[in-house]
């Protein structure tokens, strides 16, 4: 288990710089949520007058799904950097080298934790500067933090998935694309309440709902434990789930 942690670490290493060292990586990643944040706050601020909004600010509404899809981005073609170290050759100096084939996974997987935290941050840290407050607190942040790392990571698995079976970054990329009208069907926007009700069955099995809810409930409220554990469980399903194939996929291409 040291061993694979150092060559986790090290590999890892590799892949948080690769992604900072170009900004179009996490310029592009912020640019959709905070245009949405920017924009649809003022342009739809009147909406929380409609029955159903339990919030005042629109702001604080909108922020919890902007942080959703800032990590939806940070992931979403996580996969297509395999597919280039495939292309490249690298996976194959890699399967010759003295290293767990685990580690080479776990080296991409485990940078997405501190992506996605990064990128959820950020997103919150721009909607203070708007306006919007934190009720859970310092201890909120963190846990805004953390929900939206272990998405980041369960989700990471819509990329990693498709690119790993097919091998074609065009397929994989078309694919990863598919899966945003999830997020726009979430709560995200409006309440379950004010969608129709084939709409509301759907954000039942949304697990993108169950991650907003909690998001929203540590800003507006605080600490809804009941709210944040369903989160949780939804992470957790949608992570074993992904994740599982993912590995699957993953000795599949290496052997």
């Amino acid at each position: 288990m040291t061993a694979v942690a150092y060559e986790t670490y090290h590999l890892g290493l590799r892949s948080v710089r690769r992604f900072f060292r170009v900004p179009g990586n996490w310029i592009g990643t912020l640019l959709f949520p905070v245009v949405q944040l920017f924009a649809f706050s003022q342009v739809f601020k009147d909406i929380v007058q409609l029955p159903g909004f339990a919030e005042t600010s629109y702001l604080a509404y909108l922020t919890p799904g902007q942080i959703v899809f800032a990590v939806f981005f940070a992931t979403a073609w996580s996969g297509m950097s395999l597919l280039a170290d495939y292309r490249s050759g690298y996976l194959d100096k890699l399967r010759a080298s003295p290293i767990t084939r685990a580690s080479i996974l776990w080296g991409e997987l485990a940078p997405l934790l501190l992506t996605s935290a990064f990128m959820g941050g950020a997103i919150l840290g721009i909607a203070m500067l708007l306006g919007v407050t934190v009720a859970a607190g310092l201890p909120g942040i963190l846990m805004i933090l953390a929900l939206s790392a272990g998405f980041g990571l369960a989700w990471s698995g819509t990329s990693f998935v498709p690119a790993l079976i097919t091998r074609n970054e065009q397929a994989a990329g078309t694919l990863a694309i598919v899966f945003i009208p999830l997020a726009f069907l979430s709560t995200a926007y409006v309440p379950s309440a004010l969608m129709p009700e084939w709409l509301q069955v759907f954000n039942r099995l949304n697990p993108i709902s169950y991650v907003i809810e909690a998001l929203r409930s540590l800003i507006t409220t605080g600490f809804d434990w009941p709210v944040i554990g369903q989160a949780v469980i939804a992470i957790v399903m949608l992570g074993a789930v992904l994740q599982a194939i993912t590995f699957w996929a993953f000795r599949r291409l290496m052997d």
